[in-house]
């Protein structure tokens, strides 16, 4: 793909696969708790990841040599690995609590908690663009819950656990993603998706129950396959789409992924208006998601407006 524009085309609609694919999870994650804790539900899924990629890596000679790291390359992938095993299971285990669109939209501050994660920890600038975009953000997710705030005062209320649940999700997502930039020095990124999965397999195994894998009904088995495939199939996606893009880019048609969480339901309850797992959104609601995905997809895209400032800057200093 040495064609600029084809390179865009793939890039463009591999991302837009990957925010679909997480878009729907929360949807069958939902159906699925019903048959299998969330424990369980994030070890298979870890699982048949892992044994994909270490096929994958093993036949193209690319198994990582963790012992020929540094000791804190080796505690920088075991945090990484904490961190996105925490943030799988939190995500999971948020949707006993709230439904897909509450989990989809409050997750977004992955966005916001990755800019602040960056100024503090790597001194990145924090840009004007960035805090609208952040600005933009807390208003939609203001919006979002305009008509449930007054619930959120009762800490044993059943939503407010589920959303304290994920923003802690979303918290170990950007160390994850944090720890990620340094440990890309050392290892592919396929190679820190295997080691973090390899990780968490054995981590949780004690705390698993995989018996009732057998006890499902043959949608939940279904489902459970869904969310195995969607973990390998999105997060391939996404890695192939940083072959081919910006990964500013990638990450501004990402944060679309809770319009298509939206999308879904509205769809299911269309079809079938006494399905309980949605929270029927009001238009205020609706425009409160609209506005968090453009407060991320403008914070994403910051680097690309860098580099249209640094070009207009050189065109007036060289117009020759």
């Amino acid at each position: 793909m040495h064609n600029p524009i084809i390179r865009h085309t793939a890039g463009f609609l591999l991302s837009l696969i990957a925010a679909m694919l997480w878009g729907v999870l929360p949807v069958a994650l939902k159906e699925l708790l019903a048959g299998m804790d969330a424990t369980t539900i994030v070890w298979y899924r870890f699982l048949v990841a892992g044994l994909v990629l270490f096929m994958w890596l093993a036949f193209h000679n690319k198994l990582p040599a963790v012992f020929r790291q540094t000791r804190q390359v080796r505690w920088f992938l075991v945090f990484a690995a904490i961190g996105l095993c925490i943030n799988y299971f939190l995500f999971s285990y948020s949707l006993n609590f709230v439904n897909g669109e509450t989990s989809e939209a409050v997750i977004q501050l992955t966005t916001l908690f990755l800019i602040l994660g960056g100024v503090i920890v790597y001194k990145e600038s924090f840009f004007a663009v960035q805090k609208f975009g952040t600005l933009l953000i807390v208003l939609g997710l203001l919006l979002f819950f305009n008509d449930r705030l007054s619930e959120f005062d009762n800490l044993e209320n059943r939503e407010t656990t589920g959303v304290i649940i994920v923003v802690f999700a979303a918290i170990s997502w950007t160390v994850y993603a944090l720890l990620q930039k340094q440990l890309l020095s050392s290892f592919s990124s396929v190679q820190i998706l295997f080691l973090i999965y390899a990780f968490s397999i054995v981590v949780l195994l004690p705390f698993i129950s995989p018996l009732s894998l057998f006890q499902l009904t043959q949608f939940q088995f279904f489902l459970l396959l869904f969310c195995c495939v969607n973990t390998l199939v999105a997060y391939g996606c996404f890695a192939e789409a940083l072959n081919c893009w910006d990964a500013s880019k990638v990450s501004a048609v990402l944060a679309l992924a809770p319009l298509f969480t939206i999308g879904s339901l509205k769809l299911v309850v269309y079809f079938l208006p006494e399905y309980q797992f949605s929270d029927r959104l009001t238009l205020l609601s609706l425009i409160g998601a609209l506005l968090l995905v453009v407060g991320s997809v403008l914070t994403a895209l910051m680097p690309v407006f860098q580099q249209y400032q640094h070009r207009k800057r050189s065109a007036l200093i060289d117009p020759g």
